[in-house]
């Protein structure tokens, strides 16, 4: 009897040494959305203090909704987009963000978001890559699309109306585009 007690005990100190240390500590923190760069899995946050800062994201990271739920009823990190104010959670250790709470969107979705709005015809496009060539008034130009699935139903010749945002980079990306 005595050996099982004190086999006992050094069994859970095994089990104890053996069990994986807990991951980071999760830590909460808010700010607004400057620029999301998806292919790359980065966000460029500026919290309240106006300190901006670029933050890896995880594909899986979890997207909610608190304003304007009803009009993104299936969030993903693709709907995330300035000047949104989220509140964000991330594991201290990594840095990397795995949920985003939107609190407020700044914008009215049914517009399609911030940003300029032209019409034109789809001269080319690149679907893989996620580049589109577009006529417009001012004449022609080439974007970056972003997320670039949404070049998937159109083609050379159909005439669109995109919504162009200026990143801090300067560069313009358009961030939705609909058939006229």
């Amino acid at each position: 009897m005595r050996v099982v007690l004190r086999a006992v005990p050094a069994l859970v100190l095994a089990a104890a040494i053996a069990t994986p240390a807990r991951a980071g500590e999760i830590v909460k923190e808010r700010a607004n959305i400057v620029s999301t760069n998806w292919p790359a899995m980065e966000i460029d946050l500026k919290d309240p203090k106006g300190r901006q800062a670029t933050w890896k994201v995880s594909r899986d990271a979890v997207v909610v909704f608190t304003d304007k739920k009803e009009q993104f009823p299936n969030p993903k990190l693709t709907d995330l987009r300035a000047p949104m104010y989220v509140h964000f959670t991330f594991d201290g250790d990594t840095k990397v963000v795995n949920r985003f709470e939107v609190m407020e969107v700044g914008f009215e979705p049914a517009q399609g978001g911030p940003g300029i709005r032209q019409d034109g015809v789809i001269t080319n496009l690149d679907v893989n890559v996620g580049h589109v060539v577009v006529q417009l008034a001012t004449g022609t130009n080439t974007f970056a699309v972003e997320p670039k699935d949404q070049l998937r139903n159109f083609r050379i010749g159909d005439k669109v109306s995109i919504l162009i945002e200026k990143r801090p980079s300067g560069q313009e990306i358009v961030t939705k585009i609909d058939r006229k």
